[in-house]
């Protein structure tokens, strides 16, 4: 063991007591004591203060314990100190945890968008076709089979709901009801002389915001 070692091991042992600094300089008068003293205190292993009227030398951490236990001012300040700490520790461990939620969830959505993607990526064209153009059923087409219903239909008075119509003319000519609401509205006013509608009913032509669910030939 070097004697700074032994400079070091001597002044650990006397703990938050502390050894003056001359009786630790009078067992190592055989070394260059000053000069390895000043060395432990720059690598932060020791402390050097006065205590009374006597410098003394303290090991580091002891010489905590030391200014713990005789400096109430310090005492104050050192507990307030590391009380901030400790809540700024758990701020931080808190942030940190939220942070990785709020990333955990944004890899989510990113997954989930690129999911969407690939699924619409792989939609055929010739099924979006099919989707938008249904219905090839032309106008004088429709018109043919709803003067038929119609007249097949409708009471005495010549009126007939057009939900009634609909489920005919859809399960014959394979067509949705909004397909069959648009060929409609669209025939009505292509020929408003030929047709009268009527309000009223569940569902049916929407004009000027009331649906009108009754339709007649008037000509």
């Amino acid at each position: 063991m070097s004697n700074i070692d032994d400079i070091f091991n001597d002044i650990k042992s006397f703990g938050s007591v502390g050894i003056k600094k001359s009786d630790l300089k009078k067992k190592h008068s055989d070394v260059n004591f000053d000069d390895q003293l000043n060395q432990l205190a720059g690598s932060d292993k020791i402390c050097i203060s006065k205590k009374g009227t006597y410098v003394y030398c303290w090991e580091k951490q002891s010489y905590l314990e030391y200014l713990l236990s005789s400096d109430i001012k310090f005492k104050f300040l050192y507990y307030s100190i590391t009380g901030i700490q400790s809540k700024l520790d758990n701020y931080s461990d808190s942030l940190f945890k939220y942070v990785e939620k709020i990333d955990c969830e944004l890899s989510d959505m990113k997954g989930s968008f690129e999911r969407f993607e690939e699924k619409i990526n792989n939609l055929k064209p010739d099924s979006l076709l099919t989707t938008s153009t249904s219905s090839s059923l032309s106008i004088e087409d429709f018109k043919s089979r709803f003067d038929s219903a119609i007249g097949e239909k409708s009471q005495s008075i010549g009126w007939v709901e057009l939900s009634v119509i609909k489920e005919d003319i859809c399960e014959s000519c394979n067509i949705t009801s909004n397909e069959f609401y648009t060929l409609v509205s669209e025939l009505i006013e292509l020929y408003p002389e030929n047709y009268e509608l009527s309000s009223g009913g569940y569902e049916g032509v929407v004009l000027r915001g009331i649906i009108h669910g009754f339709v007649r030939c008037i000509a």
